[in-house]
């Protein structure tokens, strides 16, 4: 008798990361209720990563982890052509705020004298790549603020977790990633967040504001990480995952592991997260296409 071969969960971003993590906990909780073996394999760079995805074989073998970069990549000329559109849409467990982190000496005690400094001079963020969700989120936060964000500067990374160890080796000024992934550097106090970009406090860091309550300006950016497989994967295929994945949201030893690490849980299936994904793409176009314009003049 001839064994299936795992199923491969594909991850666009480096092995140990906050979006590595992420999969492993629930790819290890899917692997249960769907009676398979669940192989998590890492493809790191986002735009190879989610090109692996797609252009994977639609026969329920390979299913991948992707985030909200794929709303951002294909706004970026030249860089690749997928869309939301080129996947199958199973089910997005995890939902996350960017923050706004910084060193511990630097010198802002708040978001408000950070957006201040700004506006005399520069700013250098890191967090991943050039079309990462976190440049984005901290470009429109500045453009919310009034500046003109288009002068940030950026360097590039392959996770959070390494734009958060630049801005400690002083290579940068500000992390725009999520409290959660930042959680080793601020418990070593060698991080220190301003802000978060949520509509609420973060329930692991009540102390940290929001940006509102920070700054009173209305900015927030939530960034999704969610399973998907191949297009024209078929129905009963799909709702096989979709149906294995119900059952993994609502396993209560799944939630007290997602909540011993700080990650937020926002769980959406199937065409809500179709849905949600196109709004998010929508919204990233427009800061995209509004920054790009600003640069050009």
């Amino acid at each position: 008798m001839v064994l299936a071969q795992p199923i491969q969960l594909i991850v666009p971003y480096v092995a140990g990361g906050g979006s590595d993590q992420r999969a492993r906990l629930v790819g290890r909780y899917l692997a249960q209720y769907l009676g398979e073996t669940v192989e998590v394999v890492n493809r790191t760079g986002a735009v190879a990563g989610h090109e692996a995805i797609a252009n994977a074989l639609p026969d329920g073998r390979t299913i991948g982890q992707i985030s909200g970069e794929i709303g951002m990549m294909h706004w970026t000329k030249g860089l690749t052509e997928l869309t939301p559109a080129d996947y199958t849409p199973l089910a997005v467990p995890f939902v996350e705020a960017a923050a706004i982190l910084v060193r511990h000496d630097a010198p802002w005690q708040n978001l408000q004298e950070l957006i201040d400094d700004f506006a005399r001079g520069s700013l250098r963020g890191s967090g991943g790549p050039e079309f990462s969700v976190w440049k984005f989120a901290l470009a429109g936060l500045l453009d919310a603020a009034g500046q003109d964000a288009s002068r940030l500067e950026w360097t590039e990374t392959l996770s959070g977790e390494q734009g958060m160890a630049k801005v400690i080796a002083g290579e940068a000024d500000v992390a725009p990633i999520t409290l959660t992934d930042a959680r080793e550097f601020l418990r070593a106090k060698t991080a220190r967040p301003l802000a978060n970009m949520d509509r609420a406090r973060h329930a692991v860091f009540p102390d940290v504001p929001t940006v509102l309550q920070a700054i009173g300006v209305d900015w927030s950016v939530a960034h999704w990480r969610g399973l998907v497989a191949p297009k024209g994967l078929s129905a009963a295929l799909r709702d096989r995952y979709v149906s294995a994945l119900r059952k993994v949201a609502q396993d209560e030893e799944f939630q007290r592991e997602a909540a011993a690490s700080a990650f937020n849980l926002d769980w959406r299936f199937g065409d809500d997260f179709k849905d949600y994904m196109a709004q998010d793409d929508a919204v990233f176009g427009h800061l995209i296409r509004m920054l790009s314009s600003r640069a050009a003049r």
